[in-house]
C-alpha cells in the first residue's frame, strides 16, 4: 500500500509540474477518495501556489488558492467518507 502511495505521489507531483490545472484538481480528488488522510494534497497546492501563484497580495489577491482549495478537498472528502462509513 505504500509503494502505491508513493507512485501515485510522484506521479501526481509530476501533474503540478506539467499538467493543466483540471488534472491536478481531479488528482487531488481521486487521491483524496483513495487513500485516508491524505495530507499530501495540501503540500502540493502549495507547491502548485509557489510555481504558479499570483504575485501581490496574498490573500484577496487569491495568491493561496491552491493551499486553500488543498484544505477544502481534504476537509469535505474526509469529512463525506467519515460519514458516510458510520
Amino acid at each position: 500500500m505504500i509503494l502505491r502511495r508513493i507512485i501515485f505521489n510522484l506521479i501526481f507531483l509530476a501533474t503540478v509540474f506539467y499538467a493543466p490545472w483540471w488534472v491536478v484538481f481531479s488528482f487531488a480528488v481521486a487521491g483524496t477518495f483513495y487513500f485516508s488522510p491524505y495530507y499530501e494534497v495540501i503540500l502540493f497546492g502549495t507547491v502548485f501556489d509557489f510555481l504558479y501563484g499570483v504575485t501581490g497580495s496574498v490573500f484577496f489577491g487569491f495568491g493561496i488558492m491552491g493551499l486553500i482549495v488543498g484544505s477544502i478537498i481534504l476537509l469535505g472528502i474526509e469529512r463525506a467518507k467519515a460519514e458516510f462509513r458510520s
